[in-house]
């Protein structure tokens, strides 16, 4: 069982290398955070709301390290709790004995116990949690985006004004049938059945946003990669049958990651592209090292990455190094621009790449056509395997469908309410408003089973 009253600790951020400086985070929340800090370290100033106060870390006899402590008091902080974040800016060695200071006074926290303590503690609603654990997980702009519109709580507001008008409505009702031997009319029926259709329509139309947007979400990544000028931005082009990336014969044209939701059959995914990976010679310049990096991660986290390589190629030594750096789950490997080159040339390029990466390439022209169903066939069995195993992705599914049944059903007993109460059965209409309203409140908090609860915090990474 949870116990809410222990003060627990993570590092919330990164890990830094045992001999390597960078900046750590590490989060306390509970009851005894600001004992423990005046224990581990001591403040330049007072610790106060608001204030980002700089303080000495003691990590051993005759060693301190300078750090920073962000302070958040309860019941305004992210927990609900007292919290504090202390920023060192130290190898991964200092960061690991403070860190073992602090588990002198507090317990470790678990997976997702930061977020899972706002929960509990109505910080956040369950909808907002599990968007936070999306944003951790995001493999791509458009899944970080959708992640972030649930973070917002827009879901959850409207939600809420769902359930606010229905009460209103429901307390006009019942009020008329205590008084109904009196012929008082609190509400008309038509007015009455007018506001439950408007509730529908409500609903409806957030069975059709939200649920898009949680999809978007579980939609695995598929990303395109390889070394600059690949063809890569003219197949997404080409895949996604839009204009979605500048295609150009400058070297390293695209920049930014571009996205587009790639239909497979009844099996949807999001196609990705960004800047292409760079070699160690390339990338002196920062920008370009930072490029290459953000490139990397992107496609790391991707379900299935389509590596892509020139057909017409003549030299393809820095494909090879490069095909070493990515280690996504799945990787399809794509001959591009086969249009550049003769019929009789395809097979014999087929083979001389088939045998340099020990790998099939499917042969793909994005301006002809030629190869692009055989692909979209490929990517979709691909991800039908990923998907057989994924008990993750599975228990995603549960949860999002959780939110599509419960509204759905909404809908459903609204439609039941009106046409009871056009019937004139306004006690029976009252019965199923009350029942519709209950529904909608066990999306966020209530009726939630601490299996659903485990699902969903059990995917977040300690310190989160």
């Amino acid at each position: 069982m949870l116990n809410l009253d222990d003060t627990i600790a993570a590092v919330s951020s990164a890990s830094v290398a045992v001999v390597a400086a960078g900046r750590s985070i590490l989060r306390i929340s509970g009851p005894e955070t600001f004992t423990i800090l005046s224990r581990i370290a001591t403040p330049a100033q007072p610790i106060e709301k608001n204030r980002i106060v700089l303080c000495r870390v003691h990590v051993e006899e005759g060693l301190d390290a300078e750090g920073r402590v962000y302070a958040f008091f309860q019941p305004h902080s992210y927990t609900g709790q007292d919290l504090a974040e202390l920023h060192l800016d130290a190898c991964g060695a200092i960061v690991e004995a403070v860190l073992k200071k602090i588990y002198r006074y507090a317990r470790p926290a678990g997976p997702g116990e930061f977020t899972q303590r706002a929960y509990l503690n109505g910080r956040i609603d369950l909808t907002q949690a599990e968007a936070v654990a999306e944003i951790i997980t995001a493999a791509n702009t458009a899944q970080l985006a959708a992640a972030e519109r649930l973070l917002g709580g827009r879901f959850s507001d409207a939600v809420s004004d769902v359930r606010a008008g229905i009460m209103d409505l429901l307390g006009l009702l019942e009020a008329g049938l205590d008084f109904a031997e009196e012929d008082i009319e609190l509400v008309s029926k038509d007015r009455a059945c007018a506001r439950m259709a408007d509730f529908r329509r409500q609903v409806s139309d957030l069975l059709e946003g939200s649920i898009r947007c949680e999809r978007m979400i579980d939609l695995d990544s598929v990303g395109l990669a390889g070394v600059p000028n690949a063809g890569k931005s003219s197949l997404l082009n080409a895949l996604l049958g839009a204009e979605r990336s500048i295609v150009s014969d400058a070297r390293a044209t695209t920049r930014d990651v571009l996205t587009g939701v790639l239909p497979l059959d009844g099996l949807d995914c999001v196609l990705f592209d960004c800047a292409g990976l760079l070699l160690p010679e390339d990338q002196a310049a920062p920008i370009h090292r930072l490029s290459h990096q953000a490139s990397l991660a992107a496609l790391n986290k991707a379900a299935v990455v389509l590596f892509c390589v020139d057909a017409g190629k003549r030299d393809v030594t820095a494909d090879v190094q490069m095909r070493k750096q990515v280690a996504a789950p799945a990787v399809i490997y794509v001959m591009t621009k086969l249009d550049a080159i003769s019929p009789q040339d395809t097979r014999r390029r087929r083979e001389y790449l088939n045998g340099r990466f020990e790998a099939d390439f499917i042969p793909t022209s994005a301006a002809t056509g030629e190869g692009l169903g055989e692909l979209k066939e490929r990517i979709r069995t691909e991800l039908m395997r990923l998907r057989a195993g994924d008990r993750e992705h599975q228990d995603r599914l549960t949860i999002n469908q959780r939110h599509e049944q419960k509204l759905m059903e909404a809908v459903t007993l609204l439609g039941e309410a009106a046409d009871e109460m056009k019937n004139d059965a306004a006690e029976v209409a009252a019965m199923l408003l009350r029942q519709t309203h209950r529904l909608l409140g066990g999306l966020e908090r209530e009726d939630v089973s601490e299996q659903i609860l485990d699902r969903i915090f059990s995917r977040f990474c300690i310190g989160k």
